[in-house]
């Protein structure tokens, strides 16, 4: 798959799931927001904040992946071989999980550390509070329906 191709396939991807993506995210927020309200949450916010993205995470990354087999089934349609359509889903598949992972999880994990953050400078009490959203994402993953 070629750049353009990749890069073609992210911006359809983008257009298709976008404003899929943005309803869970507000969703999601709201839930949390509601939780938080009633005092039914004793987590940080920004624990519960992260659990809720981990819960509505895996539907948005099974639109990407469905979208990856209907990209594959548009390269077989449009007379390729079935590895070179394989290769599409593969290659659509890398590069939208890796997009839907930047836009919807890895903001809340740089607001805690910052991405390229050199290692001598992640303090304990950063790895503590990464830690901890890293669990809250993996129990609304595990939460997840």
């Amino acid at each position: 798959m070629t750049l353009e191709a990749a890069a073609s396939t992210t911006a359809l991807l983008a257009k298709r799931w976008g404003p899929t993506l943005a309803v869970i995210m507000v969703s999601a927020s709201a839930g949390v927001a509601w939780t938080t309200h009633r005092g039914g949450s004793r987590k940080p916010d920004a624990v519960a904040g992260v659990t809720a993205v981990g819960r509505a995470y895996p539907k948005a990354l099974g639109a990407v992946y469905a979208e990856s087999w209907r990209r594959g089934a548009e390269s077989l349609d449009a007379g390729r071989s079935v590895n070179d359509s394989l290769t599409v889903v593969a290659d659509t598949w890398a590069a939208s999980r890796i997009t839907l992972f930047d836009r919807a999880v890895a903001p809340a994990f740089a607001a805690v550390v910052p991405e390229g953050k050199p290692d001598a400078e992640v303090s304990m009490a950063d790895k503590a509070a990464l830690a901890s959203l890293w669990r809250g994402f993996a129990a609304g993953l595990a939460e997840a329906k």
